[in-house]
């Protein structure tokens, strides 16, 4: 099995660009799954302690462990990698016969607050997301995809080359 780490600030176009890429994938030769890591680590009340950190890494290795088992070809993670540690942290949760490759989506400061702020679940652009922005545009990865002026299935397209998709996609 694949396993697509696919990083990139809050608001970047992850979760827009994984949709697309499951579109590319549809009808194809290879068995395509996403999971984004944000909907494993929902929870409330929301703290980030031990308890909430081994419910993530239980719930990813718990994810890649059936994908693995049930044939899937490409697991695709979105999350934000916003450092080397965080990449390191799932790959320890993945099976050991995964095969791993990493992609950062990165966007020109204007372009990331466009679209963050064209988002209506998101509240706004605050410390904590300038922060992550700014770390995830520094995030070492096999793979860099510069989404200034790409739309998401654009950016799709350019991860299903990356990883040899193949089918129409």
């Amino acid at each position: 099995m694949l396993v697509v780490m696919v990083g990139g600030a809050p608001g970047v176009g992850k979760s827009s660009a994984a949709r697309r890429l499951l579109e590319l994938a549809e009808g194809g030769p290879k068995l395509v799954q996403w999971v984004d890591v944000d909907c494993l680590w929902l929870h409330q009340p929301w703290r980030v302690d031990d308890r909430t950190k081994a419910m993530v890494h239980a719930n990813i290795r718990a994810v890649a462990d059936h994908a693995a088992q049930a044939g899937v070809d490409i697991l695709v993670i979105t999350w934000v990698f916003q450092s080397a540690e965080m990449h390191r942290l799932v790959v320890g949760l993945l099976p050991p016969t995964a095969t791993i490759t990493s992609i950062q989506l990165h966007a020109g400061r204007e372009t990331w607050q466009r679209r963050f702020e064209g988002d209506p679940e998101r509240r706004g652009i605050n410390e904590y997301y300038q922060e992550r922005y700014a770390s995830a545009q520094t995030t070492p990865a096999d793979h860099v995809i510069d989404t200034d002026g790409l739309t998401p299935t654009d950016v799709a397209r350019r991860v299903a080359e990356i990883i040899a998709l193949g089918g129409d996609g």
